[in-house]
């Protein structure tokens, strides 16, 4: 098994046999055959041409915060880009930052450079890749406000793709309809602000967070994205499973469109939660609850 990727050292370190449990901000997940940190950009498309010759599978994951692997073991290869796509570039109002940099940092930078527009972000988990592929948001704000273009790795190739090239919908895009395609790096235009008022507002938002979300166990954040009609919370709350627990996996009695890990759950009890929740919610409402996470590794889901 390990020769079969020991050729591929030298675009980065590789970790042979891992548990996704400790990769996971839920802290659930099977083992992999292997996990490769690549060195820098040129590494990285380096791999991807060698791996896509070999026909060997392959994920590429930020910081794993938004991810719901399955318990079983997954025969291929977890690229990681939140050690090696780190740079982050400000030039007047514009920002180029690449897919692996925290969300959070970068929140803070902009604001370091009394830069406004992603006051809102500055406390979402995760990277600004996972972030660009789902259109990460809150506080009625999103990714794609004040983005401009985005480098990405399509057709064995790295181009850029202008913002209107890109179909965005609410915690969706079209990145979701081609996994191929790989996002590398983003160019955002911002505008000038007040840095004191950036950072009050976004540690007003902080105490709101700590306050309102299970920021003590883990999770993957909001686990549904919410219907037009009602909040997807309020309708766990209606159909009585705030609190509800299968396994190790709970509704958080904080937020109910959390799910946490209380007591080393399995993927597959929170699968069953989410799974519950959406029969629940459609039998007493007609609404489909559409979930946020990704789902990694599932035969029949995402």
């Amino acid at each position: 098994m390990s020769e079969r990727y020991t050729k591929y050292q030298s675009y980065g370190e590789i970790k042979l046999q891992v548990s996704l449990k400790k990769y996971t901000s839920l802290r659930v997940g099977g083992t992999i055959d292997a996990m490769i940190y690549p060195h820098d950009l040129n590494a990285l498309l380096g791999l991807l041409k060698e791996l896509q010759e070999d026909d060997i599978p392959f994920k590429i994951w930020g910081m794993g915060s938004n991810i719901l692997a399955s318990d079983v073991h997954y025969p291929g290869l977890i690229i990681k880009l939140d050690r090696c796509l780190k740079s982050v570039v400000f030039q007047g109002n514009k920002i180029f930052v690449q897919a692996g940099v925290s969300l959070i940092a970068m929140a803070y930078l902009a604001a370091d450079h009394a830069l406004s527009g992603f006051e809102f972000a500055s406390g979402i988990p995760g990277s600004l890749g996972g972030a660009l592929f789902m259109n990460a948001g809150a506080y009625k704000h999103d990714m794609y406000e004040c983005l401009e273009k985005i480098l990405v790795y399509r057709n064995l190739r790295a181009e850029w793709v202008e913002k209107n090239e890109i179909e965005v919908k609410y915690r969706s895009t079209s990145f979701m309809n081609h996994r191929d395609w790989i996002i590398l790096e983003a160019v955002f235009n911002c505008n000038n602000a007040d840095k004191e008022r950036i950072l009050h507002t976004m540690e007003e938002r902080r105490q709101r967070r700590i306050a309102s979300q299970p920021l003590d166990l883990p999770s993957a954040g909001s686990v549904f994205r919410n219907p037009d009609t009602m909040s997807a919370w309020s309708c766990i709350d209606a159909v009585g499973l705030r609190g509800h627990r299968i396994g190790g996996a709970m509704f958080s009695e904080k937020h109910s469109n959390f799910i946490v890990n209380v007591d080393d759950a399995k993927a597959q009890d929170v699968l069953d939660l989410i799974c519950l929740a959406q029969a629940k919610v459609e039998e007493m409402f007609k609404i489909k609850l559409n979930p946020e996470i990704e789902f990694f590794n599932w035969s029949h889901h995402g």
